[in-house]
């Protein structure tokens, strides 16, 4: 946009010079000319003082952690809206412009946010491309679970290849993500590597703090088995010593059959499970169902950061989940 800008003002300011000097006098002619001197200048302005890096985030978990890092040196924006389920995403000419513009793209790397590549083409921004040193895979060096064996087709569901993607959830892992970030950025803009190491160091001091109170927080309910709709909860199960009781959907993605419910109910009677995660974009019919048989507490939580309010960054939106799990174990 700013090579098009300055390409653009000479041949303006030709034209305009052209047109003003056939229709009017000298005198008016040089008034003439510094209004459009001015125009042109007011035209430039924003493009001069546009020196932030541009960086595109796919996922609200990893927006939150983008700006953690970029802090002041980095516009950050954000392509799925908060709250929003990442594997219903509609691709909009919206989302191409924003990749167009970026110069740095910070994606999962697991395909959760696989329409990113539908995106990119659409876009046609050489700079986010797969492979370049522009794009982050945040997911390098994540010790991955639940990497499906065998044969994977999408008669499986929303199967997830190369393994659970949400692996945000543990806030070990936030960690690594905000390493890979902080060198993706400063491959991209080496003058601000010490702003975004600083700041990520900043962040984990503050990430560190909170887990020793989250890990405080749900000590006394640690071997506990917990049931989710949807297979999101590993890496925090993991995290805090949680034990995963079942999944309601038999496969990702797609409603349970009669079948499955009736055994999951059988199973969580006899574990004796007290709590159902519901993440807040799925349906909850099935879950109240099951709630009712087997009287468990059906907690609706968002996933990722910015469903509820306050919740917009990464710690916060930690604490919220950690607090509401606690409760719901009492």
């Amino acid at each position: 946009m700013r090579r098009l800008v300055l390409a653009g003002a000479p041949a303006l300011l030709e034209l305009g010079l052209r047109r003003l000097s056939r229709a009017v006098g000298l005198a008016r002619l040089v008034r003439s000319v510094a209004l459009v001197l001015a125009l042109a200048g007011a035209a430039l302005a924003p493009c001069a003082a546009e020196a932030k890096l541009r960086v595109v985030a796919t996922l609200p978990d990893l927006f939150a952690l983008t700006r953690a890092v970029a802090g002041d040196v980095g516009a950050v924006d954000l392509i799925a809206r908060f709250g929003q389920n990442p594997h219903d995403m509609e691709v909009r000419p919206s989302h191409m412009l924003l990749v167009r513009r970026a110069d740095v793209l910070v994606r999962n790397g697991l395909e959760e946010d696989a329409w990113i590549d539908v995106i990119v083409r659409g876009a046609a921004n050489p700079r986010v491309l797969r492979g370049s040193p522009n794009v982050v895979e945040a997911s390098q060096g994540i010790r991955v679970l639940k990497v499906p064996a065998g044969h994977v087709d999408r008669s499986l569901g929303d199967v997830h290849p190369l393994g659970s993607p949400h692996y945000t959830l543990d806030p070990d892992n936030a960690v690594i993500v905000t390493g890979n970030i902080a060198a993706g950025l400063a491959r991209v803009a080496p003058e601000h590597a010490r702003a975004f190491e600083a700041n990520r160091a900043a962040f984990l001091d503050r990430l560190a703090d909170a887990q020793r109170r989250w890990q405080a927080v749900l000590a006394p309910f640690r071997g506990a088995r917990i049931v989710s709709y949807h297979d999101s909860w590993p890496y925090f199960c993991r995290a805090f010593g949680l034990v995963e009781g079942g999944v309601i959907e038999d496969r990702p993605g797609i409603p349970p059959s009669p079948q499955h419910v009736a055994a999951l109910i059988r199973q969580m009677r006899d574990d004796r499970v007290t709590v159902i995660l519901q993440e807040s974009w799925y349906p909850r019919d099935t879950a109240k169902l099951i709630a009712q048989e087997t009287g468990a507490t059906l907690l609706v939580v968002p996933q990722s950061p910015g469903a509820v309010k306050g919740t917009e960054d990464y710690i916060s939106h930690l604490e919220y989940l950690v607090g509401a799990i606690a409760d719901a174990l009492k």
